[in-house]
């Protein structure tokens, strides 16, 4: 098994051939434009990164791990134009193209070309190892795999100076599973929480005090967070998240910053 985070990216690179990515929220500019914030479509951009990495490391397949789109429950005019646009050029880099449903992807199947394999919200395996959003109870066959990789929580660390400024970066979480659970008959050994592709996304601070993880995953019966390992997208390797503890003064509603 094979799990190389790609640096400086918020993408996954699977037994050398399967590139994985998640939370996108095509559109999402176009709910900022509704606020008065002008920005130019970030589909095109994400296209060109997800292109540049496959052709650098020679990904033949790519997985997209939720959230896709972001309007719910409604599709935006451009949204949906971005969306196709994304997957009529993608389709042409990739041999396969798979997407774990996410909370935010309800109508996604009805735009995308026929050729892309639309996944349960509940997940699928690839290759030895299970992908999904993680909004919903993965299947059992999913938490079979030795590895799990989901999106969902956009994963980013907090530093706090001496002065009480915060700034956030994204990050990668690897955390270890709890040996068994009533749910499931067996549990990988490990998840992979991939960072959000979409620098507008912000993320949730994981390291503060009062974070509120998102999805049933998130149970300590299941993973054991304190012990989930953090890198930056740099590949900065920053400890174990029990140790990087930090009151970052957010209130307890604020799950993306």
């Amino acid at each position: 098994m094979d799990l190389r985070p790609i640096p400086d990216h918020a993408a996954l690179l699977v037994n050398h051939e399967i590139l994985a990515v998640a939370d996108l929220h095509i559109g999402l500019e176009e709910k900022l434009r509704e606020a008065g914030v002008n920005l130019p479509s970030l589909g095109e951009r994400m296209a060109d990164e997800i292109e540049g990495i496959a052709k650098q490391y020679g990904a033949a397949r790519l997985v997209l791990a939720g959230d896709v789109k972001h309007f719910v429950p409604r599709m935006a005019s451009q949204e949906r134009r971005d969306v196709y646009r994304f997957f009529q050029r993608l389709q042409e880099v990739f041999e396969e193209i798979y997407v774990a449903q996410g909370n935010h992807d309800g109508m996604l199947r009805h735009i995308v070309p026929r050729s892309v394999r639309f996944r349960s919200p509940h997940g699928f395996v690839l290759d030895d190892v299970g992908f999904c959003h993680g909004h919903a109870w993965p299947y059992r066959k999913v938490m079979a795999a030795d590895v799990l990789v989901m999106g969902h929580n956009h994963p980013a660390v907090v530093f706090v100076d001496a002065k009480g400024h915060r700034t956030t970066q994204p990050c990668w979480m690897r955390i270890p599973f709890r040996r068994r659970h009533k749910r499931y008959p067996k549990l990988p050994q490990t998840a992979v929480v991939v960072p959000s592709l979409n620098e507008l996304c912000g993320g949730t601070p994981v390291n503060d005090v009062r974070v509120n993880f998102l999805g049933p995953l998130f149970d300590p019966a299941i993973l054991r967070t304190d012990e989930a390992e953090i890198h930056l997208l740099d590949g900065t390797h920053l400890g174990k998240l029990r140790d990087l503890r930090v009151d970052a003064g957010f209130r307890p509603r604020d799950d993306r910053q």
